[in-house]
Formats: structure tokens, sequence, C-alpha cells
């Protein structure tokens, strides 16, 4: 579904002056400081018998993880006996690492809701952070998108991150032969690789050139029995954006990359560099036209863009999963000194002539169809 552009803060027929100019930064600034300020979740995805039920087992145990909630399928799969010194209710349990466990009910949405009114309320602690752990052959897709979209939801609750567990030993093998696999790998900001132990050094080299080839955006990290920071799962996104990325190759001076190309899949993975600033209204034809234009094939848009309109001037944070984009994510600040808009496309069948072409979109004017394909612009 393509994005709506947000309302202007400002008629453009009179247009703000220097006092309302400022007033209008400083409602972004604010507006911007409230969104990142809700409680961070992070999706925990990765096929059959990656490692998630031992990863969780490990960080639950954690001091580190003591402000965190957990949302899993079943109590039943992590041994709590001895860790639980508090039980609300068969669904809720408090661990002596101050991890509090819940698992999942009618839905995600009751879930988390739930845990919030307790929250609230006291009769559970003050979680600072979720972890919600999807089934091995879940699409972490429309999970993300739910989240992301629910009115209530997001009032209090924003998607920090998705993190795939890749098996070491079978994760190439899964890549191949498992859609789901490859979709949960080609969604993830971060790939956390487990039973690295258990590989040969060749199988571990193997698979790390085909997640860069399948997912060069994502951050990938040896995750063996969840020696992992608590922080990982939660902000590892902004380094896509930071100076690191030009150290990576995701950004050069020209304005289209090829970053990744798994031969086996037809996943490819592409940067572009916008020559200038943008529009709400550019901003919205482009998202609709790249969501049209490449259909079920696009699995991944990642993005920071400068939007100068009517009461905003600024960079604004942009994803998508799938056909889907959530709503733009107006930034404090930039995330580093470069301050060009890029964008990132990960899906089948990306081109380049293609690609560059929808480029056209944003610079389109407000008042102007949305296109749904080239032919349009």
């Amino acid at each position: 579904m393509p994005m709506s552009r947000p309302p202007a803060r400002w008629s453009k027929n009179c247009g703000p002056s220097g006092a309302m100019a400022a007033i209008a930064r400083r409602r972004s600034t604010d507006f911007a400081a409230r969104m990142e300020s809700r409680i961070p979740v992070s999706l925990l995805t990765g096929f059959l018998g990656s490692g998630k039920t031992t990863l969780i087992n490990a960080l639950v145990r954690r001091s580190g993880w003591a402000d965190t909630a957990v949302i899993v399928n079943e109590l039943g799969e992590i041994g709590l006996d001895h860790l639980l010194i508090e039980s609300s209710d068969d669904n809720i349990v408090l661990l002596d690492s101050g991890c509090l466990c819940c698992a999942l009910q009618s839905g995600l949405k009751e879930t988390l809701a739930d845990l919030f009114v307790r929250r609230v309320k006291g009769t559970v602690p003050r979680f600072a952070r979720v972890i919600v752990e999807t089934t091995g052959i879940a699409d972490p897709g429309p999970i993300a998108n739910s989240l992301v979209a629910d009115v209530l939801l997001k009032v209090e609750f924003r998607l920090a991150t998705i993190a795939t567990t890749v098996d070491a030993k079978h994760g190439e093998h899964a890549i191949d032969t498992e859609p789901e696999a490859l979709r949960q790998i080609a969604l993830a900001d971060v790939l956390l690789v487990t039973k690295t132990d258990l590989a040969e050094r060749t199988e571990v080299e193997r698979l790390d050139a085909r997640l860069a080839n399948v997912n060069p955006l994502a951050l990938r990290v040896t995750a063996n029995k969840g020696a992992i920071a608590p922080d990982l799962l939660f902000a590892p996104g902004a380094s896509l954006f930071s100076e690191k990325g030009g150290e990576h190759g995701l950004w050069t001076s020209g304005r289209y990359t090829l970053l990744g190309s798994d031969h086996q899949n037809g996943v490819k993975s592409a940067s572009m560099v916008l020559d200038g600033p943008t529009t709400w209204a550019g901003l919205a034809a482009w998202t609709s036209l790249i969501s049209s234009q490449f259909d079920d094939t696009l699995l991944r848009v990642k993005g920071i863009v400068e939007i100068i309109d009517v009461g905003y001037h600024g960079p604004v944070a942009i994803h998508g999963i799938g056909r889907y984009f959530h709503p733009p994510e107006r930034l404090v600040r930039w995330p580093s000194d470069d301050h060009r808009s890029r964008l990132v496309c990960i899906g089948r069948k990306l081109d380049q002539p293609t690609l560059i072409k929808t480029l056209r979109a944003f610079a389109l004017p407000a008042g102007v169809p949305q296109p749904l394909s080239l032919a349009d612009l």
C-alpha cells in the first residue's frame, strides 16, 4: 500500500513567517523526539531449528535484559522453573534476572496491549523494550507491518528491528530450498549467525558471503549460546546511514551502486543517491511507483531522504517491507555529516535502468495523480 501524503502544517498561499517557521521546526523536532521515545520492539525470527529458542533461553537469564519483556510462542519451551520468582497468571512470569516473559495470546496486538496496560497499572515492571519471537515458518513482513499500521499500538510502540537467526551449519541449504528462510534473511536488520562452533570454517565463510549478497544492509553477528549485547537487537539501523556506510561501499559518488546479487535466488540489492531534496508529494509519488512497478518482487526498502516542504525541512527515514511502506519518520538530526538523500532496495528482478527511472517521481508536484508505472511519469 503506498504511503499517503502527510498534511502540511501551513497554507501555501500565505506561507509561514520567520517566527512561525521556527515554531514549525520546533514542533517537528518535538514530534520526532516523541516518536523516538516509544517502546522499541524487536521481531526475532529465524527458520526452524536455527536457534531462536536457545538464544532466548540464554538472553532471559542475563542481568542486562532486566528491563526487557519477551513474548514467546510457548512458555513451556523455555526452562523457567528455577528462574521463576513471580507469576501473575498463566501467561506472564517474572524471572529472577528481572526479565519479563509472556506467552503470545490470541494475537500480537492483544498481547502487547495487555502488557502495556499492566505496565501502566504497575502490575508488571516498567519494561523499556520488547522482543517478539515468531514461529520458524513465519513471514516477518506482515507481522512488522501490522505493528506499524495499528493506530493504537503505534502510539506507544515502535518497530526497532527485525533480527533473524541463521544456522551456520544448514543456513546455506535453507536459503536455497526454503522460501520462508530466504525472506526472513532478506527482511532482517540484524543477522544472528548461530552454531558456528558446529560448522566448518569453509561453511561459515560461504554462508557469510551468501548473506552479504542477499542482504548487505543487515548487520551480521555471531550469536553462539546467546552471547550478544542487549542493545544489538534495538539500535543497529542507524549505522546504515552513518560514516560506516561509506566504509562498506554502500554509498558512492555515483547515483546507483549494485550492493549484492544472489544468482541462485535472483535476489539483488542496490543503493541509490538522489540529486537533491524532495517534497512530501514527491516522496509519496516514488513509494507509490516503486511498490506498483515491482509488485511482489520488492522485498525491502530503507532510506533517508531530505524533505523541504511547507512547515518542515529535514531528514526523513523511510522503511518499506514488501509493497507496504511505513509512515515516514521525521528524524531529530542527520545521523552523519553526509546529508545526501539515499535509498537501498532489495528484491528480485531489480534492474538498474528501471530503478533509476523511478527517481523521476521525486520531482512530481502536489496535485498530480500518484504514478503506478513508468509510463505515468
